[in-house]
C-alpha cells in the first residue's frame, strides 16, 4: 500500500528531529556543567539537576543564533545540509564581515527581516549592540533596538532606550542617550623636542641653564612617555544623530572629558557636533561649568578634541609681575592651511600699555620658517616705543643649493629683561643678523657663504660686553674624500672680511687654505691614524697702526698621530651581565713656531680645556692663532655596556697632555704656560644607582692645587612625574684667575599627596651671593583637569628683580584658562612632565 510505505519514513524524520533537539539540549546541559566546574565548591548541587532536566527531556529555553551575509544583498541558494558532517564557516569574497545575532527568541523572514527578543546581542566587526528587542532589516542593513540598548562601536559607547541605525554607513539616531567616546591622541607629557641650551660664559648672571635637562634614553631613566594616550568624551543628550564614521551631533547635551559620574566640569549646549576625523568640536549656546559654577557663555563655540590648535580665539593668558603689572594676552590662531598658520598676540600690561604680537609659521617640501614680531607703540613706564623681532627661514633651492636667514633685533638693550620672564632669553647679549647660502655639488665637497652682523646688548654698564667683528662676507669650502689610494684627503678653505662698528679698529681680509692627508690603519682592536697638513694664511689689513705692515703671510706644517686600543671583558654585577671596556688613547701633535704677534684677533679666543679640546690640534678657536705644539695627550676611557643590548650604562675618562717644548704663541691676556704638563681632566657620566644618573666633569690644576673648572650633576627619576636634580658649576677664568661661574642649582617635581605635586627650582650664585632664579609652585591633578600655581623670582637681570605669578586651570583635551607655566617648568626643571597626561593613572603615589 502506498500510504503504508510513507508512514515509516515520516516516523523516521520525526525521530531524527526530536533526537537533534535532545542532543542540543544535552550539549547545552554539558556546557553548563563544564562551566560550573570552576565554581564546584560554591554550588556543587546544580550539576545533577541540570543532568536530570536533560535526561527527562524537559524543554529548555535555548538561545538562538543566526549568521547573516550583510555584504551581499541578494538571496543566495541554500546550502544542502549534510547530516553527520560539520563544515567550518568559510568566508566568501563578498562575505568579509559577517554579522551574528543571538537572542532568547528569533523569528522573521530569512535574509530579509529578523526580530530578536530577550538578551539580544548583535555582533559585527567593530560593533557590538545589546538590547532587549531588536529588529534587523538585512536589505537596508538597518537595525532598530528597544529597551536597555547599549552600542559599542569604534571606541564609542552609547546607552539609550531606542536606537535606529544603518550599520555599515553608521547613520542613524538615538534618544535619551548617555555616551562615552574613547580615542587616542599624541601624548604631551614630555616636550616633543629636546631643549637646546647655549650658555654664555662671560657673565655669571647669564649662566642659569640647568645641567641635567637632556639625558639619553639608554641610561634607563623614564625620559620617554608612550607616544599615544587615551582621551575620552562623555555626557548626556536628549538625542544623538550618527552622521557617519567618527561624526556625532548631540542635542540638549553635556560634554566633558571627565570619567562618567565625575561632573567636575562640563560644557552644556543646545547642540554639539563632534568631528573626530578633524579632531574638532562645535557647539551652539554653550556654557562652561566648573565645580557647579558657570564660567562663561557663548552663542557659538568651537574647541579641539585633542588639545591641538585650531582657528579661532585661543584661551586667554594672564599673569602679574612687578615690572609689567597685570599682564593679559588673548591670542587668536588662524590655521591658514595644514602647513601655514598665523597667531596674533594682543597683550595688555597695566604698567606699560597695549602690545601687539604676531607669529607666522610655514612648512613646505623645500622651505620652512618662522617670523615673530612684537610692537609696543608707547611704553608708559619709559615713554617710548619698543619692539622685538625674529626671522628664521631655510630654503632648499635645488641642485645642492640652500639659503637661510636668521635675523634678530630689539629696540633697546633691556627689551628682553622687561618683556620676558625667561632666564635664558633675558641673558641674550649678542643677537645675530645672518644671511647664508650653501652649495654642495657632491657628497665630499661643501661650500657656503654668509654675511653676519650682531646687535650687542649692554645689560650692565659697569661690565661692558665687547662688540664682535662682523663677517661681510665669509666664504667657506670644505672637502673630505676617503679611500684615495688608502688615504683620506681633506681640505678647508675660507675667506673672511672683518668689519667693525668702531671705525678706528683694525679691519681687513683673511684667506685660509688647509689641505690634509691621513692614512688610517683600522683593526677591530685598535686604530692608528697619522695625518699631515699645511696651514696657509694671508692677511690684508686696513687701519693698521702706523709703522706696522698691512699684509701678512703664514705657512705652518702640521703633523698628528692618533692611536686607540680597545680591551674588553665580560662580567656579572648583581645578576646582570655586562661588558667592560678599557680604551687607552695617545694623540701626538707637532706644529713649529711662527711669530704671529702682529696678526690681530678677529674671531679667536682661548678654548675651554676639556675632552673635546684635548684631542684637537689647536687650543685656540678661529684661525688668527695657530699654537706651536710638540705635545702628547694620554687618556684612558672605560665603559660599562649592557651584556644583552650593548647599550652604554656608564663611562669614565681621565686624560692629561705632556708638552715637550715651552709655549711661545699666546693671545692678549693669556698667561704663558711654564709647566711640562697640562691640567688633569676627568669626566664621569652614567648610572651610579637604579634610576640615578650623574654627570661630572673636572679640570684640576695640580701644580697650584686649584680646580680650573668643575661641574657635577645628579638626576634621580624613578617614575614619570617623579624627578629630583641637583648640580654645581664652577669656572675659573684662566686669564684673570677669577671665578666666572660659581653656582648651585636644585630642581624637582614630586607628588606630595595623591593628587598634589610640588615643583620648584633654586639657582644661586655663590660668587655674587645672590639668587639668580627661584621657582616654586604646586600642581593639582584631578584626572580630567589640573590647576597650576607657580611663582618665579628672576634676579639675574639689571635693576630690581622681577616677580611673576602664574595661574592656570587646564581642562584636559579642551583648553586652559590663565598663564601657561609649562614652558617655564620644562626648561627649568629637568625631566618635568605634565601630570594630567600621565599614561597610566592620575596619581603616581603607590596605592596601599
Amino acid at each position: 500500500m502506498p500510504g503504508f510505505a510513507r508512514r515509516p519514513l515520516a516516523v523516521f524524520v520525526c525521530c531524527l528531529f526530536v533526537g537533534a533537539q535532545a542532543s542540543h539540549a544535552a550539549d547545552d546541559a554539558l556546557r553548563l556543567q563544564l562551566s560550573g566546574v570552576g565554581s564546584m565548591a560554591e554550588a556543587p548541587e546544580e550539576s545533577p539537576e541540570v543532568m536530570l532536566l536533560a535526561a527527562a527531556d524537559v524543554p529548555l529555553r535555548l538561545r538562538q543564533e543566526r549568521r547573516f551575509n550583510v555584504q551581499g544583498k541578494k538571496r543566495q541558494a541554500s546550502t544542502p545540509v549534510v547530516v553527520g558532517i560539520e563544515f567550518p564557516a568559510v568566508l566568501k569574497k563578498d562575505d568579509d564581515f559577517p554579522l551574528f545575532v543571538s537572542a532568547e527568541q528569533i523569528e522573521g523572514q530569512a535574509e530579509e527581516l529578523t526580530v530578536a527578543e530577550g538578551n539580544v546581542e548583535l555582533r559585527k566587526t567593530g560593533s557590538l549592540i545589546l538590547a532587549d528587542r531588536l529588529t534587523y532589516r538585512m536589505l537596508d542593513d538597518e537595525i532598530e533596538a528597544f529597551g536597555s540598548v547599549r552600542v559599542l562601536q569604534d571606541g564609542a559607547e552609547i546607552d539609550t532606550p531606542h536606537l535606529k541605525m544603518k550599520l555599515d554607513e553608521q547613520i542613524g539616531s538615538a534618544e535619551d542617550v548617555r555616551y562615552r567616546i574613547l580615542k587616542e591622541t599624541p601624548s604631551r607629557f614630555y616636550s616633543s623636542t629636546p631643549t637646546v641650551i647655549t650658555v654664555a660664559g662671560s657673565n655669571a648672571n647669564t649662566s642659569g641653564a640647568p645641567m641635567m635637562l637632556n639625558v639619553a634614553n639608554s641610561y634607563g631613566l623614564p625620559t620617554q612617555s608612550p607616544p599615544q594616550r587615551p582621551t575620552e568624551a562623555n555626557g548626556r543628550a536628549e538625542r544623538v544623530d550618527f552622521e557617519g564614521e567618527n561624526q556625532f551631533t548631540f542635542f540638549s547635551n553635556t560634554f566633558s572629558t571627565c570619567k562618567p559620574g565625575q561632573d567636575d566640569w562640563y560644557l552644556q549646549t543646545a547642540e554639539t557636533h563632534l568631528d573626530y576625523d578633524n579632531n574638532e568640536g562645535t557647539a551652539k549656546h554653550a556654557s562652561l561649568w566648573f565645580g557647579g559654577v558657570p564660567l562663561f557663555y557663548s552663542p557659538i563655540a568651537s574647541f579641539s578634541l585633542n588639545g591641538q590648535r585650531r582657528s579661532g580665539l585661543l584661551h586667554p593668558h594672564f599673569s602679574t609681575s612687578t615690572r609689567s603689572g597685570l599682564d593679559f594676552t588673548l591670542p587668536y590662531y588662524w590655521n591658514i592651511a595644514p602647513n601655514y598658520d598665523l597667531t596674533l598676540f594682543p597683550r595688555y600690561m597695566s604698567k606699560r600699555g597695549t602690545q601687539l604680537g604676531i607669529e607666522a609659521r610655514y612648512l613646505d617640501h623645500n622651505f620652512q620658517g618662522t617670523t615673530r614680531a612684537e610692537y609696543l607703540p608707547n611704553d608708559e613706564s619709559q615713554n617710548r616705543q619698543r619692539y622685538g623681532y625674529r626671522i628664521e627661514h631655510v630654503h632648499n633651492l635645488g641642485r645642492g643649493v640652500t639659503a637661510a636667514i636668521n635675523w634678530n633685533g630689539v629696540s633697546d638693550d633691556f627689551y628682553w629683561q622687561d618683556m620676558s620672564s625667561r632666564l635664558l632669553q633675558t641673558s641674550l647679549t649678542q643677537l645675530p643678523k645672518q644671511v647664508s647660502l650653501s652649495y654642495a655639488p657632491s657628497p665630499w665637497l661643501q661650500s657656503s657663504m654668509q654675511v653676519l652682523r650682531y646687535q650687542t646688548l649692554q645689560l650692565d654698564p659697569t661690565v661692558p660686553i665687547t662688540r664682535p667683528y662682523f663677517l661681510e662676507p665669509q666664504l667657506n669650502i670644505t672637502g673630505y674624500r676617503p679611500n684615495v689610494l688608502h688615504t683620506d684627503l681633506s681640505m678647508i678653505g675660507q675667506f673672511s672680511r672683518f668689519t667693525h662698528v668702531d671705525s678706528t679698529k683694525i679691519q681687513g681680509d683673511r684667506l685660509v687654505f688647509y689641505p690634509q692627508v691621513s692614512m688610517p690603519f683600522v683593526h677591530p682592536a685598535f686604530q692608528i691614524t697619522p695625518k699631515v697638513g699645511l696651514h696657509m694664511s694671508h692677511y690684508g689689513l686696513s687701519n693698521q697702526v702706523v709703522g706696522q705692515e698691512s699684509s701678512f703671510n703664514r705657512v705652518l706644517p702640521t703633523f698628528t698621530l692618533d692611536s686607540t686600543v680597545i680591551f674588553e671583558r665580560e662580567g656579572d654585577w648583581f645578576g646582570n651581565g655586562y661588558i667592560q671596556t678599557l680604551e687607552p688613547r695617545l694623540y701626538y701633535v707637532n706644529i713649529p713656531y711662527n711669530d704671529q704677534s702682529q696678526i690681530p684677533l678677529f674671531d679667536t679666543a682661548l678654548s675651554d680645556f676639556n675632552f673635546a679640546q684635548i684631542f684637537s690640534e689647536n687650543r685656540y678657536s678661529g684661525y688668527d692663532r695657530i699654537n706651536d705644539a710638540n705635545q702628547l695627550t694620554a687618556a684612558v676611557t672605560t665603559r660599562l655596556l649592557d651584556g644583552e643590548t650593548g647599550v652604554e650604562r656608564f663611562k669614565a675618562m681621565l686624560g692629561q697632555r705632556h708638552y715637550f717644548k715651552p709655549q711661545r704663541v699666546a693671545i692678549t691676556g693669556e698667561t704663558v704656560r711654564s709647566s711640562d704638563f697640562s691640567n688633569l681632566v676627568a669626566a664621569v657620566n652614567g648610572l651610579v644607582a637604579p634610576k640615578t644618573y650623574t654627570d661630572v666633569a673636572w679640570e684640576y690644576n695640580y701644580r697650584d692645587n686649584v680646580s680650573e673648572r668643575f661641574s657635577a650633576g645628579v638626576r634621580f627619576q624613578p617614575e614619570l612625574g617623579k624627578v629630583l636634580s641637583a648640580s654645581y658649576r664652577y669656572t675659573r677664568n684662566q686669564l684673570t684667575n677669577d671665578s666666572t661661574v660659581d653656582q648651585i642649582d636644585v630642581a624637582g617635581q614630586w607628588p606630595i599627596s595623591a593628587k598634589w605635586y610640588a615643583v620648584g627650582r633654586y639657582n644661586y650664585s655663590l660668587r655674587d651671593k645672590k639668587t639668580l632664579e627661584s621657582i616654586a609652585g604646586v600642581e593639582y591633578n584631578a584626572g580630567c583637569w589640573a590647576v597650576r600655581v607657580v611663582g618665579q623670582r628672576l634676579a639675574a637681570i639689571s635693576g630690581a628683580p622681577n616677580d611673576t605669578l602664574f595661574f592656570q586651570l587646564e581642562l584636559n583635551d579642551f583648553g586652559s584658562i590663565g598663564t601657561n607655566p609649562i614652558g617655564l617648568l620644562r626648561r627649568s626643571i629637568p625631566g618635568y612632565g605634565k601630570i594630567n597626561e600621565l599614561p597610566n593613572s592620575s596619581s603616581l603615589l603607590t596605592s596601599p
